[in-house]
């Protein structure tokens, strides 16, 4: 089991931009990035792991798995 993740406003502000990012190339280019497995996104010591949806990247609700 992983500890907790403590993330700050701005953290999350950094990480909203990354999946917009990620979702927009995948809806314009039709690619989904890591389609069979989590994608793995750092951001300082956090590591956050995030999957397609179908509709956008999100974060995994599996995180620390």
């Amino acid at each position: 089991m992983s500890a907790p993740m403590k993330l700050t406003a701005e953290q999350v502000r950094k990480i909203a931009a990354a999946l917009d990012g990620l979702t927009e190339v995948t809806q314009a280019t039709g690619v989904d990035l890591t389609p069979n497995m989590r994608l793995e996104l750092g951001l300082d010591d956090n590591v956050l792991h995030v999957s397609w949806d179908g509709s956008a990247y999100v974060i995994d609700d599996r995180n620390g798995d």
